[in-house]
């Protein structure tokens, strides 16, 4: 099939419409950046003319089997451990029924998203049962962590263990930034290249809400807005990102604040973080996607100091509002802002290191504008769902 550069296909060749079964442990309605990037992708495809049967756990006790937008949902049975974060397939009688309606379908093309969950495994073994060479899609850029030595050591042997598992149906393996493609490596993996994270931005801007941050939390209009959202948790560096703005709040005056930051969302560090009773730091709660859409748009700047991410979501949302990043050398950060004309790398997710980046964006409040207008650009132009499919496509078929 000809394609154009992105989600308009040119009809000109029928017979390469194929069925692509994408195998994704975590999918809608479960929230996250795994489940963005199923769908968006799903999307696409369905888009260019392609028939797509997504593979998921019923984490959230959805319907079995449906279609939403011309995506075939198949949800089989699992035991959401770790709060829905690594579900755990199990036998029903469901599931059988489920199996038996997959193994009857002509399928083409087996996709796999990540190679540590039960259901990549049992994807793998379902695209090899077909005669297929499946394609597997790395997403982390570390090791898994919660937060917790003595149970990330067991994880970590658990995905070592995964990941052999996965190795022996030998899957071509790509992965969604250049972070990850090298990740890849520490288990002995070679990556063929990138199908990178990617936003729909019209779409995503024109859900914003009305909501006014800077009128409901007094927020002056000279201030420095960072937002930043997601996890409360150790990895992605809230409390350094909380403890930074407290420093800088001490050296300026907390009555005309000159920098304020948003943090939305929820986790197990939010009450160390409203400790530091820092007038400056805003934690308004979990948002909704109107609602965040609507933040980022007003911010300044978006600050992602994590310790690791495959290729950051927010990021890309925040990239097409506009708002520049101020971010850690995760997955995506290169991509999105390859140079300091596009955002800030910090060093590390030292609390030293982000109240020094963030001095100097107060020191150059024109930067922001100039940097953000550049980073959208950028995201509108390379990041779209239309040619992350045609990446897949392409290697899907080589």
């Amino acid at each position: 099939m000809q394609t154009s550069n992105d989600n308009t296909p040119t009809h000109s060749n029928a017979s390469s419409f194929c069925c692509i079964c994408i195998f994704s442990a975590l999918y809608e309605p479960h929230v996250g950046g795994v489940e963005t990037y199923t769908k968006g992708i799903a999307n696409a495809l369905v888009k260019k003319g392609h028939r797509v049967i997504v593979v998921t756990n019923n984490t959230d006790n959805a319907l079995e089997q449906e279609s939403a937008k011309g995506i075939e949902i198949v949800r089989l049975p699992c035991s959401p451990l770790l709060n829905g974060r690594f579900p755990l397939s199990k036998k029903h009688a469901s599931s059988d029924a489920l199996w038996k309606w997959l193994d009857s379908q002509a399928v083409d093309h087996v996709v796999v998203n990540t190679r540590f969950y039960p259901l990549s495994i049992l994807g793998l073994k379902f695209a090899r049962k077909k005669g297929i060479e499946p394609v597997l899609i790395e997403h982390g850029s570390a090791h898994l962590t919660l937060g917790n030595p003595a149970l990330d050591i067991p994880l970590n042997i658990v995905e070592h263990t995964m990941t052999m598992l996965a190795k022996h149906s030998k899957p071509r393996c790509f992965a969604v930034s250049q972070k990850a493609s090298e990740w890849l490596s520490h288990f002995g993996i070679s990556s063929c290249g990138e199908i990178t994270n990617a936003i729909g931005a019209d779409e995503y801007l024109s859900q914003a809400s009305s909501r006014d941050f800077r009128a409901e939390f007094n927020i002056p209009n000279d201030a420095l807005l960072i937002a930043s959202a997601g996890r409360f948790v150790p990895e992605k560096g809230v409390m350094q990102l909380a403890e930074a703005i407290s420093h800088l709040t001490e050296r300026h005056s907390s009555e005309h604040p000159s920098i304020v930051a948003v943090m939305a969302g929820d986790g197990p560090l939010l009450p160390k973080v409203k400790a530091l009773a820092c007038p400056n730091v805003i934690t308004p709660g979990m948002l909704n996607k109107s609602d965040l859409a609507a933040l980022l748009k007003q911010s300044d700047y978006f600050c992602l100091p994590s310790r690791s991410e495959g290729f950051s979501t927010v990021l890309l949302e925040a990239a097409a509002c506009g708002t520049a990043p101020i971010a850690t050398d995760v997955g995506g950060m290169k991509e999105i802002a390859p140079s300091n004309e596009y955002g800030i790398m910090l060093p590390s997710m030292s609390s030293n290191d982000i109240a020094t980046a963030l001095s100097k964006a107060v020191s150059d409040p024109e930067g922001a504008t100039e940097r953000g207008s550049r980073v959208a650009k950028r995201v509108r132009n390379h990041f779209t769902w239309g040619a992350s499919a045609n990446a897949l496509l392409a290697a899907l078929r080589n």
